[in-house]
C-alpha cells in the first residue's frame, strides 16, 4: 500500500503539515503509528500548539484515510519507554560508531 501525504488528508491545515515535516513526520501512516506510542497523542499536541482533543481530530482524519487493515494494525499500542522516541537503539557492538558530524 502505498503512504497517504497529510497534505491529502482532509482538515489538515497546512502550517500542521509543514510544522511536522521538520520532524520527518508527512503520511497519514505516520501520524497513527506516533499515536499509537506511549506519549504519542501529547507529543503531537507539544509539536503542533495544539490542544490534545485538537490533535486526536487530526489523528481522526488521518486514520479515516487508511485501509481497514491499516488501521488495525497501526492502531495497536507500542511500549516505547526503553527506547526514548521510538527508535530502536544501535547494537552494543556499533554504539558510538556513528559519525554525525557530516
Amino acid at each position: 500500500m502505498e503512504d497517504t501525504p497529510l497534505t491529502d488528508v482532509p482538515g489538515w491545515p497546512d502550517e500542521h503539515v509543514e510544522k511536522l515535516k521538520d520532524y520527518w513526520i508527512t503520511t497519514a501512516q505516520q501520524v497513527v503509528a506516533l499515536s499509537a506510542t506511549t506519549r504519542g497523542l501529547r507529543t503531537l499536541a507539544e509539536r503542533l500548539g495544539v490542544s490534545e482533543d485538537e490533535v486526536q481530530r487530526l489523528i481522526d482524519a488521518a486514520q479515516a484515510t487508511l485501509a481497514p487493515e491499516e488501521q488495525a494494525a497501526m492502531g495497536e499500542a507500542v511500549d516505547t519507554s526503553d527506547s526514548e522516541l521510538g527508535a530502536r537503539r544501535p547494537r552494543e557492538e556499533n554504539r558510538g560508531t556513528y559519525d554525525l558530524s557530516a
